[in-house]
């Protein structure tokens, strides 16, 4: 079995946990990636550059490596190309390829903050409320129903880029564009939570729900967290995905106040702080490997224990000179 993560950029750990898992069943992991730097291409066992996912040709060259390497199932770390995967799914499983992927409907809602927060409000879930029309935006701020300050963001962004926090009508105007690609919210005071959850390809049932605190961000991406265990936030995030309906990794994040937990976001994929849960016994590499194999994974939601605390830290490697002519994959093969 043959498994292709793209856009591996620098999760390097998860793909360790992949070409350790594969390793066991005589299996691959090959990551590819727009960025011959990408760290992560160094460590699979094969990796390839392809083109940027907004070229026209990247599908195409997707299947070909495909090909190459007898892929079984690709997944992406990226929440913008999940939404080009989602619409060839079947393309790929007519060649017998599984994407990792949840269908459009569940990629489009979870990419789009402003969708994601209906989303939530119709199901009677608790969301951070969200903004998208000025004029509301303004006449919620006049009521006192809305105060600063105000987050305003990218409506499909990630990664915490874009980001300004605003503390005047002002200041508001002064970044807001009516273009319907930006979103307002209200600054929310309290602990951030993050929480991994597996649902079952093969059942649609979740089988792994993990939450943690978070402690340090950086780059928008959990830098260090503590385990934790509330029987509460375990609850929401069942009922939610048991909602939404996706398949496989699914990253959410959390805010609890006085008033209780928010829904902040929900990423369809592997998310930054994964190599907690995994370390903590949530192992989700294992489980899309028995998916592969048609075998369902057994429920293990909460089980694991609170307090235990997760710690990045960089490391560093030296490259060659990179040329027209450096082939990632000659060197993976040269080790």
């Amino acid at each position: 079995m043959n498994i292709l993560i793209c856009s591996a950029g620098r999760r390097v750990k998860l793909i360790k946990y992949f070409k350790v898992e594969l390793s066991k069943i005589g299996g691959k992991v090959v990551a590819v990636d727009c960025d011959a730097t990408a760290p992560a291409l160094h460590f699979a066992d094969f990796a390839e550059i392809i083109p940027a996912i907004t070229d026209p040709e990247y599908i195409q060259q997707l299947k070909q490596l495909c090909q190459k390497y007898k892929i079984d199932a690709v997944l992406s770390l990226i929440d913008p190309e999940l939404s080009v995967l989602a619409e060839h799914k079947e393309d790929f499983e007519k060649e017998n390829i599984r994407l990792i992927v949840s269908n459009k409907e569940v990629v489009d809602i979870c990419f789009d903050k402003y969708r994601t927060y209906q989303f939530l409000n119709d199901r009677s879930l608790p969301g951070i409320p969200t903004y998208i029309n000025f004029a509301e935006i303004l006449s919620d701020i006049e009521t006192g129903f809305l105060e600063f300050p105000i987050i305003v963001k990218p409506k499909n962004g990630s990664a915490s880029i874009g980001i300004s926090i605003v503390h005047s009508t002002k200041e508001l105007q002064a970044v807001w564009r009516d273009s319907g690609e930006l979103i307002a919210q209200p600054f929310i005071e309290g602990d951030e939570f993050g929480i991994d959850c597996y649902m079952d390809l093969l059942n649609a049932c979740v089988t792994n729900i993990f939450c943690k605190k978070k402690i340090k961000m950086r780059a928008g991406e959990t830098d260090k967290s503590v385990s934790v265990n509330d029987p509460d936030l375990i609850q929401l995030i069942e009922e939610l995905v048991n909602q939404l309906n996706p398949i496989g990794p699914i990253d959410i994040d959390c805010f609890k106040t006085d008033k209780g937990y928010f829904i902040s976001e929900i990423n369809p994929r592997f998310g930054g702080g994964y190599p907690h849960a995994h370390e903590a016994g949530q192992n989700f590499v294992r489980n899309i490997i028995n998916n592969l194999l048609g075998k369902s994974n057994q429920t293990h939601i909460g089980h694991y224990p609170s307090g235990s605390v997760m710690i990045k830290f960089d490391d560093v490697m030296l490259l060659s000179s990179l040329d027209k002519s450096f082939m990632l994959n000659s060197l993976q093969e040269s080790k």
